[in-house]
């Protein structure tokens, strides 16, 4: 046997041989494939693979079509070099795949979280922290998160969420232990904000707050999780975090940083070994070439000019354009030119929270090699190693979402043997040096072809008329598009027709453009969050006219302001990408026009009624 196979179920579900993707694209066998792995090395019944596949209404052919299916992904394992029959093993109930552990992610989280609790109980904090946020990097959303999942998966991906979730609660133990609480508190508003319920995370950030003087927020936290518990539930707080409550009104002293052991002076900061992060997220299987600009972004990073100044690449565009999708692809593409590996940041710029740079770069110098009692507090500090450390390195950052080039610049290594992708909802003002690359949506054509690619091209052949009019209705923007087609890859007895006739009513589009974590109306609204009260009125008046292209003076007389005020408001709409520049015309005359699902978000907006499937 040749390269071992990997399995990953920790966000979307991948099958890989070194950079060989051999994840099934039929939804079904994505199915029965996660559950054999789900139970791996253990027999999984053919009756609950069944239920699994069809619930209470399984077809009389289940048991054969099962066989099919085992049949189908044991030949695709065989083509790749490997023994599907001694992988995917027939037992006398069901089946049983038998893999070697370490040749599925779980399997490490599992190992790296029962390491780090035993690290946090003996009062190892460093190595804890350290060991927990590797377990936490094998995550790249959650669980499954492409696979169809009946009763048995949803009950796998809800434990291993809850085990997510402890070892987030073990590493922020760590971190508050270790008196860095004020590095914690971001991250501590997120995870309140994406798990409303878990008290844990509240609790810390309480006590996050209360060590870094800011009292009257923690309190306030706890008024925000109360009021939340008694309108959702009808509950008050449990009786922990309301004794920390009562403690931090009284400034109670067990609140505050227990003084640690003695410990000898911190170790210089010299550079660790020479590692090779290789932190970019997957490649897209059915990337759709963007060919031109690809190439572009390449000579930009590579190219044979590039030899006095660190070369900067910053791709902007609206949101769910592919910006990220680009990014990552030409990062695979071009990883072998940088023999010190790659870095990979989300500085999460359209979030309500931006990520602090100082936080930043002790996630860059960590995946260097660096250990946290190495990593000096504040920016300018760190700042200062990480360009020690990058100045003769070879490395790729890939900076995604970023809100400002005051966020980007002290990300940026020094040598000019590195390169940098940066990429962001809105031009990077100030960042020089950096060619500024526009990403627009699809035309129809490479629409098409993504669609092809996902839902194979026999069904847009016979139904091209309707897939057409999909694409056109997804104003061509790649994330629409790409949850049209996996709706679509989930519901294979659809036709293109039925599901293009659900996208025709305007007033529920944007919900059937929604598909597990994505969706095109919750990007939409990071845009919109950004926008002061003034531009958001203006905004949800353009969006809801009959108009379609928008003058300065057209403009005025919508928004009834000056024609000069007009412009101002049209120029921040484009600079927010929730508008596109449609015609330019002598003398600086120009026109605009609001991308299709913008205008429909600019609707649902003004009407504040979304639609329920």
């Amino acid at each position: 046997m040749g390269s071992v196979m990997h399995f990953k179920v920790l966000g979307t579900f991948e099958v890989r041989i070194g950079e060989q993707d051999l994840t099934p694209s039929a939804p079904k066998l994505r199915t029965v494939l996660s559950l054999l792995l789900i139970n791996y090395n253990r027999i999984t019944r053919a009756d609950s693979l069944i239920d699994e596949l069809w619930g209470d209404s399984p077809p009389i052919s289940a048991a054969t079509t099962l066989q099919t299916y085992i049949y189908q992904l044991r030949r695709m394992m065989t083509a790749a070099g490997q023994p599907g029959e001694e992988l995917l093993v027939t037992k006398a109930a069901g089946y049983e795949a038998q893999v070697p552990p370490e040749a599925i992610d779980v399997h490490h989280f599992e190992r790296l979280v029962k390491q780090g609790r035993e690290l946090l109980q003996g009062g190892e904090l460093e190595q804890a922290s350290e060991t927990l946020g590797h377990a936490l990097n094998l995550w790249r959303g959650h669980a499954l998160t492409d696979v169809p999942r009946g009763r048995l998966l949803e009950a796998h991906s809800t434990k291993l969420e809850e085990g997510r979730l402890n070892a987030l609660e073990m590493r922020m133990d760590a971190a508050l232990r270790l008196g860095r609480h004020r590095e914690q508190i971001s991250e501590l508003k997120e995870l309140t904000s994406n798990y409303p319920i878990c008290e844990g995370f509240y609790s810390r950030l309480m006590l996050a707050l209360y060590r870094s003087e800011r009292r009257s927020e923690a309190l306030a936290v706890y008024q925000q999780l109360r009021a939340m518990l008694n309108d959702e539930l009808g509950l008050e707080p449990s009786q922990p975090v309301q004794r920390l409550q009562q403690a931090i009104l009284r400034g109670d002293p067990s609140l505050d940083l227990p003084p640690r052991k003695a410990e000898s002076a911190r170790p210089p900061a010299t550079p660790p070994p020479r590692t090779a992060p290789a932190e970019l997220p997957p490649d897209i299987v059915d990337f759709t070439d963007r060919s031109e600009i690809r190439d572009r972004v390449e000579l930009s990073l590579v190219g044979p000019a590039n030899s006095k100044a660190l070369p900067i690449v910053s791709l902007t565009g609206m949101a769910g354009v592919g910006k990220t999708a680009l990014a990552t692809h030409v990062g695979h593409r071009i990883r072998d030119r940088f023999a010190d590996g790659q870095l990979y940041v989300n500085l999460r710029g359209m979030s309500a929270e931006p990520r602090d740079p100082e936080d930043a770069l002790g996630a860059m110098l960590r995946a260097g090699g660096f250990r946290d009692s190495q990593i000096p507090s504040g920016l300018e500090a760190r700042s200062g190693l990480f360009r020690t450390w990058s100045a003769d390195r070879s490395l790729l950052v890939v900076l995604d979402d970023a809100f400002s080039a005051a966020q980007v610049r002290p990300l940026c290594p020094t040598g000019t043997n590195s390169s940098v992708i940066v990429t962001s909802r809105s031009p990077l003002y100030g960042l020089t040096s950096a060619d500024q690359i526009e990403l627009g949506a699809f035309d129809v054509s490479s629409g098409l072809e993504l669609l092809r690619r996902i839902i194979g091209e026999r069904r847009v052949a016979d139904e091209e008329g309707a897939a057409r009019d999909i694409v056109e209705m997804c104003g061509a923007l790649p994330l629409g598009l790409r949850i049209a087609g996996e709706r679509l890859a989930a519901a294979p007895h659809w036709t293109l027709e039925r599901y293009r006739a659900k996208l025709a009513d305007e007033s529920c589009r944007l919900d059937w453009l929604r598909w597990g974590d994505l969706d095109v109306g919750t990007r939409l609204e990071y845009s919109f969050r950004q926008l002061d009260p003034k531009m958001r009125e203006a905004f949800t008046v353009l969006g809801s006219s009959q108009e379609r292209e928008f003058s300065p003076r057209s403009t005025a007389d919508l928004l009834n302001v000056s024609d000069s005020s007009a412009e101002e408001i049209l120029f921040h709409l484009l600079d927010m990408r929730l508008m596109t520049v449609s015609q330019s015309m002598p003398h600086g005359d120009f026109s605009c026009a609001i991308p299709e699902l913008v205008r429909l978000y600019g609707v649902q907006c003004a009407e504040e009624s979304p639609c329920a499937l």
